[in-house]
């Protein structure tokens, strides 16, 4: 990650800080939105608006919004619950629109009944806005292969999803076409089924698809799941921009006539950059009905760090197309259905090489049961802490792998995503 992108998720993931105890912003204008409320009030804690749509209507440069908690109709007959277009926020004066701290907002736009495109929240060519602690649920497809998304960014960027929630939709979770940047922190997608795809009926509904963006583009998850989907946990299709993944978890996907695929890495069709355009470090992908971590035609550099693979019902790995620049490094494939698959070149310190000289084996984990995958987040917004594939004590696969420049203990990294303690 080059400065520039570091200076950028620095302010962006922390923008709208507030003292936790008295929710005070550091910028323009604060309003907030309330189930008691009236879109005719001026908007303030006592006097809140009743709507969604109106606070992000309102909201502007450097201004924040707070949300308080409760269950939100969107517009019947709209095809949107939320949409804004056009609006500008800084990268020091972003436009923030937040849960109120230790509340839970929700969106249902199951009120939506449009035939067209639905999309529960849809930012268009926007910058610098930053989403935390909301969920959409119920957006509808109401026709044949009518799209439905639950949060929606088309063009521009960039913008901070963070703690943001997106379920039960008869689309994909989060959707992303032509962005500059999107930064998506400890986000959730699951249960989403298009069950009304002609033909294919659960094959457009993936936990998150960003795609048609440009060689510029920049997508970056830090510990986001997505689980239940009909289609895949996360796709890259046709992204041609760079795309990491970190700490993120993608099971049980694969509903209907869906792929399930865990992380689909392509199709890509511009020409690769120098460097990596798909990094996924600490990930995790298991009991996904497809393969775990697939390349799909992403034809680009690709990094594969201290990832794990496991009860896929293909291959844990398919990362054997294209001869560019392919690193994997450090990874562990266990119990999938099908044997791996890969380059020969830059794949060393895996689970599955035998100059590694590990046996894997089911003690080598502390636990194997991933009861608690799908549960509730730690307070700070961290992944559940689980032993689900956390390595045992005197397993082989620790102080196996390499340095590839990720922390670690030891004499040498451990194989997958968890450094043991």
């Amino acid at each position: 990650m080059n400065i520039l992108r570091v200076f950028l998720l620095v302010h962006l993931i922390w923008p709208c800080e507030i003292n936790k105890q008295t929710p005070v912003a550091f910028y323009r204008n604060v309003f907030y939105v309330a189930t008691d409320g009236n879109d005719n009030y001026p908007g303030t804690i006592d006097y809140p608006w009743a709507t969604w749509q109106k606070a992000f209507t309102k909201a502007g440069l450097g201004d924040t919004v707070y949300i308080r908690g409760g269950i939100y109709q969107a517009d019947a007959g709209d095809e949107y619950g939320v949409f804004v277009s056009d609006k500008k926020g800084g990268n020091l004066n972003p436009i923030c629109i937040l849960n109120y701290p230790g509340e839970t907002p929700v969106l249902d736009c199951s009120t939506i009944t449009s035939t067209s495109s639905n999309r529960g929240i849809l930012l268009y060519n926007c910058t610098f806005y930053h989403l935390r602690g909301l969920t959409v649920t119920g957006v509808s497809q109401h026709s044949i292969n009518t799209e439905a998304f639950g949060f929606a960014f088309e063009k521009g960027g960039p913008y901070t999803i963070e703690r943001c929630i997106s379920h039960g939709n008869e689309g994909a979770g989060f959707f992303g076409y032509d962005l500059d940047s999107i930064y998506l922190i400890q986000c959730d997608s699951f249960d989403n089924f298009d069950v009304s795809t002609k033909g294919y009926s659960g094959g457009q509904a993936d936990g998150y698809v960003f795609c048609f963006a440009s060689k510029a583009s920049y997508t970056y998850y830090s510990e986001c799941r997505a689980w239940f989907n009909s289609d895949d946990g996360f796709d890259c299709w046709k992204n041609e921009g760079t795309v990491v993944f970190d700490r993120c978890w993608a099971f049980n996907n694969g509903r209907g006539d869906g792929d399930g695929g865990g992380f689909k890495l392509g199709q890509t069709d511009d020409e690769p950059l120098a460097e990596p355009q798909r990094v996924l470090r600490n990930c995790l992908a298991f009991n996904n009905r497809f393969i775990g971590f697939n390349q799909n035609d992403g034809n680009v550099s690709m990094n594969f760090y201290n990832n794990i693979a496991f009860d896929n019902d293909k291959t844990g790995f398919s990362i054997g197309q294209y001869n560019n620049s392919i690193h994997v490094r450090n990874n562990i494939s266990y119990r999938n259905g099908k044997a791996d698959y890969f380059l020969q070149s830059n794949n060393d310190h895996n689970s599955w090489n035998a100059s590694t000289g590990v046996t894997l084996t089911d003690a080598d984990f502390a636990s194997l049961d991933s009861t608690g995958v799908s549960g509730k987040r730690q307070r700070n917004g961290d992944l559940p802490f689980l032993n689900f594939l956390k390595l045992a004590e005197g397993s082989d696969l620790i102080n196996a792998g390499v340095d590839v420049g990720l922390p670690y203990k030891g004499s040498a990294p451990d194989l997958g995503p968890y450094e043991k303690e």
